[in-house]
């Protein structure tokens, strides 16, 4: 994926991506020039909280950790965090602990909103995640 995005031409981007995109999305911040913030929209940015038996059986804790946004702080560009408070599959407390980390983050709790909020147009979440796009883009 990083490959690709080097490889064009297209200027600074800022990547988004929800739950266990927006883990992917927080990574290639860390890991690409190019990436010049990113949104993490009720993202997965703590692998070993959760950590079951059967994901255990393919990976070692230890890879876990290493694989978590939380451990790759500093991520060093501006990551805002966009999470609902009434997050049925991705606790709040995931973009909480990992703003408390990251200095460059910033964290939006949305009241009331649930785990697909964010990637559903018109609600309150998406528009959040749409401005925040939008400023991290004028940044650059």
């Amino acid at each position: 994926m990083l490959a690709a995005l080097e490889a064009v031409d297209i200027g600074p981007v800022v990547t988004l991506g929800h739950s266990a995109g927006g883990h992917l999305a927080v990574w290639a911040a860390k890991h690409s020039e190019r990436v010049v913030g990113a949104v993490a929209q009720a993202a997965v940015l703590d692998f070993t909280k959760h950590i079951t038996s059967r994901a255990l059986e393919l990976c070692s804790e230890e890879q876990f950790a290493q694989a978590s946004p939380a451990a790759l702080v500093p991520i060093g560009k501006p990551v805002i965090c966009v999470h609902g408070d009434l997050d049925e599959d991705v606790p709040v407390e995931q973009s909480v602990e990992f703003c408390a980390l990251e200095p460059q983050a910033e964290l939006d709790v949305v009241e009331g909103a649930g785990h697909m909020d964010m990637i559903t147009p018109g609600t309150e979440s998406w528009e959040r995640c749409r401005g925040a796009v939008v400023r991290l883009a004028r940044g650059c």
